[in-house]
């Protein structure tokens, strides 16, 4: 039951696939307001109920976003069907907002997590349900996800969100997917059409792009335009709701936001379709203006290192993501007596594994004389522990991502875990301004092209637009790696520990 009526898909005629669908993975890329939230939750709990102890996980970027989806939508959905209530919840069981358990031995698991997925590191899942996912980044976040259904006879993951820039999540999943788009013939010129542009937008409904005549999405059926590929994906405007065709006022509704969103709001959150770019804080020319006429090597010449007072470091570990983005980077950066970082040296193992890497950077720290360095604590705990037994506890220092609201203090030591939490928006925010700001020195910009590309890569953009609760996050295209930035940043928060000076811009 859903609002108090027996819930059905008589409005919802596209959605009747996505329910019946086999695939292992589907992708769901919709615009706002189509249901997206209610059939994930309507799926998910009918799965539960068809089999006997199935394990499922859903995920959101942030606490709030899961809450709200837990109680406003599960929920509801369980307590307010009777005989769901009556015949799968026992009173005597676990029914809070992160864990649903079933008579039928089912559990549902709620959590979150757009950035750092250790907290559901330990969920053994049957099938996960990612919602919101072009605000989650993908090579921190869904590889390790998927490990929690590595046990499992099944497997199936569902993803859904509205789609943002064309470097988002959502976009990159769009195009490795079976790009299913609902179809409709007009009656009048028998062309076949989807809802890609606002051409589709007419005065009292959809119309035909071709001859301007109404069309009927109760008529429409899915066609997939990469039929091959894994993922069955299907995108969902607001245009093919047949409510919004049938009712004047509704339809008004999306009238007016065309009058008064942007461009790319309206293609985001009615078409919902991907367009234009994430917003950076740098330009290329911002980055070229910190080149200096040298290049570096090994060993560092007398030349480089002149007027250099102290020698910190940065390494970002190889991960699970990609395979683009699967690099272990070094940076090595010289404190000026002016506090501006110099760049004595970098260097990109590519399609690396961390444990392999890790001589390799020792090397590199020593023949350096670093004072201290900063290391990625999230996917290289191994790998610090081998660098700490070489260079000296003293000198290595983990350094853990956090995401989440800006703490008042967004560095500090966690003694229980021996690593440094780091507020990931803030540190990127406070390094990026100082580049800006020309607070650093790179070489030659023709030695720079690599690093200058992973920097470019991050982009800002705000989660839960919608909701009470916003954050402002860096993302990055899963097909762009970012690396270069991180080691760099890792590097500057060592050199911020030296000096004693933990607090960010």
């Amino acid at each position: 039951m859903l609002d108090g009526k027996r819930y059905t898909l008589h409005d919802y005629p596209f959605m009747r696939q996505v329910f019946d669908i086999p695939a292992r993975e589907v992708l769901l890329k919709t615009g706002r307001q189509v249901s997206k939230s209610t059939v994930c939750a309507c799926s998910l709990l009918a799965e539960a109920i068809a089999r006997n102890h199935f394990k499922i996980l859903y995920i959101a970027p942030l606490r709030e976003q899961t809450s709200r989806f837990s109680n406003t939508r599960l929920s509801k959905l369980i307590y307010y069907s009777p005989i769901v209530r009556d015949l799968y919840t026992d009173d005597r069981l676990t029914n809070n907002v992160l864990l649903q358990v079933l008579k039928n031995g089912s559990e549902i698991a709620l959590s979150y997590a757009w950035d750092d997925p250790d907290r559901v590191r330990s969920i053994s899942a049957d099938h996960i349900f990612v919602d919101e996912v072009q605000d989650i980044i993908y090579d921190s976040v869904i590889p390790v996800v998927k490990e929690c259904m590595g046990n499992s006879d099944y497997g199936y993951t569902t993803y859904a969100g509205t789609p943002k820039t064309m470097e988002n999540t959502i976009e990159f999943l769009w195009q490795r997917s079976s790009q299913a788009e609902w179809i409709m013939q007009c009656k009048h010129c028998n062309k076949w059409q989807y809802v890609d542009s606002v051409k589709s937008v007419g005065k009292r409904g959809i119309i035909c792009v071709n001859c301007g005549k109404s069309l009927n999405p109760r008529e429409g059926h899915w066609h997939e335009f990469n039929p091959k590929a894994h993922i069955k994906g299907f995108h969902i405007s607001q245009l093919i709701l047949p409510r919004n065709n049938e009712n004047p006022d509704r339809w008004q509704r999306i009238l007016e936001k065309l009058e008064t969103y942007s461009e790319t709001r309206f293609k985001n959150e009615v078409l919902g379709i991907s367009d234009a770019s994430g917003a950076r804080m740098l330009t290329k020319e911002d980055l070229e203006a910190c080149c200096q006429d040298y290049f570096v090597t090994r060993p560092p010449t007398t030349t480089v290192l002149q007027n250099v007072q102290q020698i910190v470091a940065g390494v970002d570990w190889s991960g699970s993501g990609t395979g683009i983005s699967a690099r272990t980077v070094v940076w090595i950066w010289g404190v000026m007596p002016d506090q501006r970082l110099k760049t004595l040296y970098f260097e990109i193992f590519p399609q690396a594994n961390s444990i392999n890497d890790v001589n390799k950077v020792m090397t590199i720290l020593r023949e350096f004389n670093v004072s201290l360095v900063g290391c990625d604590a999230g996917e290289g705990a191994v790998a610090n522990s081998v660098l700490k037994d070489g260079l000296g506890a003293h000198r290595v220092i983990p350094i853990q991502y956090t995401g989440g609201r800006a703490a008042q203090r967004h560095i500090k030591w966690n003694e229980n875990t021996d690593k440094y939490i780091v507020h990931r928006t803030a540190a990127i925010d406070s390094f990026l301004l100082i580049v800006k700001r020309q607070g650093v020195i790179y070489p030659d910009a023709r030695q720079m092209e690599v690093p200058f590309s992973d920097m470019l890569a991050e982009y800002e953009t705000v989660t839960n637009p919608e909701g009470e609760v916003q954050s402002r996050i860096w993302l990055h295209s899963p097909t762009q790696p970012d690396d270069c930035l991180h080691a760099q940043i890792f590097g500057y928060i060592a050199a911020q520990v030296s000096r004693g000076v933990v607090e960010f811009y």
